[in-house]
């Protein structure tokens, strides 16, 4: 797919606890994940796209580790400030670096850069749920963009060298760290992993080397296996490359790509969910988004785009001939019932994992940081203030080869 951008939405308002709840999640469906984060600038994306990498490295290895997020924007500002990702605000008429990106980018800079923990990279926030560093780090190269800033002309942005030694000074890596990236990728950071003719550093993981298990569909009859290999098996260009699949308008094509995304789930893959969202659409009690709230409110709340990583569904069972049932979310479906959810379930809503911290969830916080996505309000429409216009909120999913 071509690269798509996700201008993230993020809940200030939303707490900062800094514990997961892995271990409490028992789903219809069994998916590895690694603890809940909390974003605190608009990159969601570089958050689900290292939930995603996570999960799957999890199921395979049995270990949760923290993929530094921190690593991938800093890595996505070197591209977009040496190239076309410097944007300017509309109010304010200043430069500043677009946070938005995309599975694509964030997988493309793991490629070229390496698999890096939180530890390895700001070794101050190695256990932290929110990263005051990136915040801290955007604000100090808006600065530098504007005025009398080391990147306020065309000329300085497009010297790679200038703006490596910046973005280290704006994100105040350590020294061993700036030695060791100069020492790979070159003083202007021009070489990456597959054309540096040095030996890369430890931590700078291949993704030809870094352990995953997915599951493999060969059609959509036969059952999903499960597959052990690398990330690069499973990112753009690889063998079982994930592949996004865009929702459609008709309904009974939405209803099958909800299938689709159910049978995923069945075999433990956590599906990627591309998104709109309006906070006036929140229940204030469980974190779901219902379209019903959204009706009840004065009109459209805060509103952006948003990339998550999903755990669980529930869904209302419609076989011919037999009573309607209902399969709950938090409650282990049997494979037989799995199965039934994908030929005859019609999807009630998708709980994601989500980036803004773990102070809400359904079931009065048993699923703190998870949050329900109606279909009501996924299949919508709701207004979209910029665009005053009418939008189906859910855009798309990335799923497993085959499904």
């Amino acid at each position: 797919m071509g690269l798509v951008t996700t201008s993230c939405a993020d809940d200030a308002a939303i707490g900062e606890d800094a514990d997961g709840i892995s271990d409490l999640v028992e789903p219809v469906t069994d998916v590895s994940h690694t603890d809940v984060r909390n974003q605190s600038i608009g990159n969601c994306w570089s958050y689900a796209s290292a939930a995603w990498v996570e999960s799957l490295h999890r199921a395979r290895t049995g270990q949760s580790v923290n993929v530094s997020e921190s690593w991938i924007t800093f890595w996505d500002w070197h591209r977009k400030i040496t190239g076309t990702g410097v944007t300017t605000n509309a109010t304010t008429m200043r430069s500043e670096v677009s946070t938005s990106g995309w599975w694509d980018s964030a997988m493309t800079i793991l490629r070229d850069r390496g698999v890096v923990m939180e530890a390895e990279f700001i070794p101050e926030e190695a256990t932290s749920a929110r990263s005051s560093r990136q915040s801290e780090a955007l604000a100090a190269i808006n600065a530098e963009l504007n005025a009398d800033g080391r990147l306020a002309t065309a000329t300085a942005r497009r010297d790679p060298q200038i703006v490596l030694n910046v973005l280290f000074d704006a994100w105040r890596i350590n020294d061993d760290v700036r030695a060791e990236v100069r020492r790979v990728y070159g003083i202007s950071a021009r070489r990456t992993l597959g054309t540096t003719t040095a030996t890369p550093a430890t931590w700078m993981r291949k993704v030809t080397g870094f352990p995953i298990r997915t599951s493999v569909a060969r059609s959509t009859t036969a059952v999903p296996t499960s597959w052990d290999g690398y990330l690069s098996d499973v990112i753009p260009g690889g063998r079982y490359a994930w592949r996004s699949v865009s929702y459609p308008s008709a309904a009974s094509s939405r209803v099958a790509v909800q299938r689709r995304v159910m049978r995923a789930l069945n075999a433990a893959q956590p599906v990627l969910v591309s998104w709109l969202v309006d906070f006036n659409a929140r229940n204030r009690s469980t974190g779901a988004f219902e379209l019903e709230t959204l009706r009840a409110a004065s009109g459209p709340g805060s509103q952006g785009g948003h990339l998550v990583s999903t755990e669980d569904y529930e869904v209302v069972v419609r076989q011919p001939g037999q009573p309607e049932r209902r399969l709950l979310a938090g409650q282990m479906a049997s494979a037989a019932d799995m199965r039934l959810a994908e030929q005859y379930g019609e999807m009630v809503f998708l709980r994601i994992k989500n980036s803004w911290g773990t102070s809400q969830g359904p079931l009065g916080g048993t699923f703190g940081g998870y949050h329900d996505l109606y279909t009501s309000y996924l299949n919508g429409p709701i207004r979209w203030t910029e665009a005053s216009a009418d939008r189906t909120p859910l855009s798309s999913v990335i799923v497993p080869s085959g499904f």
